[in-house]
């Protein structure tokens, strides 16, 4: 099986106390998904009080992607802490409009917005 890993890159940052961003670019499909689960899990645990995903370098977001986002919302959501999505792309928006999932999220315009 070839490695897809490839097809997206991240990286992490805490910018303040309790507050991580992970940054998302590349596609978010079946075969990237893993890891970036993977990725983002490691960072989010109970000092973290805000994660912050920026999604503005996503090029692709497949259903696979929303189903993470979806996770991670209710992971957050169990631990007491918030989940932010930086989402400007037409790439990353379109899917959460056409599954009616943009009320679900909090969605802010940049990660200098982030709270």
């Amino acid at each position: 099986m070839d490695d897809f890993t490839d097809a997206v890159t991240l990286t992490a940052r805490e910018p303040a106390a309790g507050v991580v961003v992970a940054e998302v670019v590349g596609e978010l499909d079946m075969a990237t998904v893993p890891v970036v689960e993977d990725f983002v899990r490691e960072r989010l645990d109970d000092a973290v009080r805000t994660l912050v995903l920026d999604l503005d370098g996503v090029t692709f977001l497949g259903s696979t992607g929303i189903n993470l986002l979806i996770g991670l919302l209710a992971d957050c959501e169990a631990t007491g802490a918030a989940l932010q999505l930086v989402a400007t792309t037409k790439a990353v928006l379109r899917p959460l409009e056409l599954t009616d999932l943009t009320r679900q999220f909090t969605i802010i315009p940049a990660v200098g917005a982030a709270s």
